[in-house]
C-alpha cells in the first residue's frame, strides 16, 4: 500500500528546498523529491510551486489568527502574544522570510504572495496604535515601537540570551514596555 504524505509534509519539504536552492533554483522535481513522492501529484496537490508557498503563508497566518493576537486592554498580555508569535515565527521560519525578502525584487511573482503578511503586520500596528492613542504607549511611529519590542540595548540583549525561552519572552516585553511606556 501506498504511503499517505501530508501535505504539512509537503510544504516543510517545499521550503526546506527553497531555503537551500532558493525560489528561482528550486524546482518542483526537488520539493517532489524531498517530499518523497512523485512530481504529478505533487502538481495535482498544488498546482505549481508558487501555490505551494502561498499555502506554507496563509498556513503561518491561520496560526497567528488561533493565538488571538488583537487588542484586549492587557497591553503586557497583548504584547507578549506578539512578542512570542514573531520569536517563533523568526526561529522556525527565519530563513525562509530571508530567502523571500532577498528574492521579491528579482520574482516579481512572490509579491502576491504578501498580502497575508501584511495583513498580520496592519492588525499588529493597529493594536500598537490604538494603546498609543489610549496614552499606554508613547506616541511614535508604530514601526519603531513593534522594533523596540524585538531589539533592545545590547544589556538587555545579552540578559535575554541567558534566560530560558519563556522567561526571556517576559523579560524582553518588560524591558521594551520601561522604554515604550509613557
Amino acid at each position: 500500500m501506498a504511503r499517505t504524505i501530508s501535505d504539512d509534509q509537503i510544504l516543510e519539504a517545499a521550503l526546506n528546498v527553497i531555503v537551500q536552492r532558493g525560489y528561482a533554483g528550486a524546482t518542483t522535481r526537488e520539493i517532489s523529491a524531498a517530499a518523497g513522492m512523485n512530481e504529478v501529484t505533487l502538481f495535482r496537490r498544488f498546482g505549481s510551486k508558487e501555490q505551494l508557498l502561498r499555502a506554507v503563508i496563509e498556513q503561518e497566518a491561520e496560526h497567528f489568527n488561533t493565538l488571538g493576537i488583537e487588542y484586549t486592554g492587557n497591553l503586557e498580555g497583548d504584547l507578549l502574544r506578539v512578542v512570542h508569535f514573531y520569536r517563533n515565527l523568526m526561529r522556525e521560519r527565519g530563513r525562509i522570510i530571508a530567502t523571500l525578502i532577498n528574492e521579491i525584487p528579482r520574482q516579481s511573482e512572490l509579491m502576491g504572495l504578501m498580502d497575508a503578511p501584511l495583513r498580520i503586520f496592519a492588525q499588529i500596528t493597529a493594536m500598537v496604535e490604538r494603546y498609543q492613542r489610549e496614552g499606554a504607549l508613547v506616541a511614535e511611529p508604530p514601526m519603531q515601537a513593534l522594533l523596540a519590542l524585538g531589539y533592545n540595548d545590547k544589556e538587555a540583549a545579552a540578559a535575554l540570551k541567558a534566560l530560558p525561552a519563556d522567561v526571556a519572552v517576559s523579560e524582553g516585553i518588560r524591558l521594551a514596555l520601561k522604554s515604550l511606556a509613557k
